[in-house]
């Protein structure tokens, strides 16, 4: 049996943010192309359990792709990214560290989204905020010459609006649809 790795939350925000971006009829179509309908009508709760696993959470990612197309999907995801933002701030999950400098917290904010989606590490490398995913599962099973990830890096830029960081916003510079063997996103 598959091990369950992803939280219900992480199921429940990405479905929200897309009928945000999409509507409900766009996000009924992609879970019924992923073959997974019955989740628009037994939501999962916002909770941290882990219910489901990387293959059912990538068959929903991968709906996007293949009903958009790559370069469809790399625009729509990045508004999810965004979309996310505004979901997981409206309900309070940055709320512990919403005091700190700007910079600490957005490096606290991505640190919390590396603990409750079970992916990746926070670290400061050379005076630059590093993500590190070695578990991505936004281009599982997706080869492309460019950085698909998207979701992420709308997420990191609008994380850094949300914690007053100017200036700056998030950059792929390495993505496992490329080859390589982790997402890695910069704050530059």
């Amino acid at each position: 049996m598959t091990e369950k790795t992803v939280a219900n939350g992480v199921v429940r925000i990405l479905m929200d943010a897309t009928e945000d971006v999409i509507g409900e009829h766009g996000l009924k179509a992609l879970l019924n192309f992923a073959k997974m309908p019955y989740l628009f009508e037994n939501k999962p709760d916002y909770g941290y359990e882990k219910n489901y696993t990387d293959e059912e959470y990538s068959r929903i990612i991968i709906s996007y792709y293949d009903l958009l197309g790559i370069p469809g999907a790399k625009s729509v995801f990045r508004m999810i990214g965004k979309a996310i933002v505004k979901r997981t701030t409206g309900l309070g999950l940055f709320d512990s560290v919403k005091e700190f400098p700007p910079e600490e917290r957005l490096f606290k904010g991505i640190e919390l989204y590396a603990l409750v989606s079970g992916r990746g590490r926070v670290f400061i490398e050379d005076g630059v905020i590093v993500y590190d995913n070695t578990a991505c599962s936004t281009c599982f099973n997706i080869k492309n010459g460019t950085p698909v990830c998207t979701i992420v890096s709308g997420f990191l830029d609008d994380l850094m609006v949300w914690s007053g960081v100017k200036g700056k916003r998030s950059v792929e510079t390495r993505c496992k649809a490329m080859g390589h063997e982790t997402c890695r996103y910069e704050i530059r």
